[in-house]
């Protein structure tokens, strides 16, 4: 069955994809080491405004990029994908913060 997905919807699709597992491990990085903690702090004013706009960039950086490389061949399982990070992010955030 031939992708019904734009190029854009795909390469911003697999940004997401990066970018939703990039902010839970950028949060447990920044939780366990307060010199990352405080340099982001120091950047910005606050720590989650530094972390916000840093996977902001992320997401729309290679969103712009992947979405000029990818076919359409590669939508394959992009959606269940999708789903599973979101479910793996959450369950990292609330592990951190069970554990800590």
């Amino acid at each position: 069955m031939p992708s019904t997905f734009s190029k854009q919807t795909i390469g911003y699709g697999i940004a997401a994809i990066i970018a939703i597992l990039g902010n839970t491990a950028l949060t447990w990085v920044k939780e366990e080491n307060p010199v990352v903690k405080a340099f982001m702090k120091q950047l910005l004013y606050h720590h989650w405004i530094a972390h916000g706009i840093a996977i902001l960039l992320v997401f729309l950086v290679l969103g712009f990029l992947l979405s000029r490389v990818v076919r359409p061949s590669q939508a394959r399982g992009l959606t269940p994908l999708l789903v599973l990070a979101a479910a793996l992010g959450a369950f990292g955030l609330v592990a951190l913060f069970l554990i800590a």
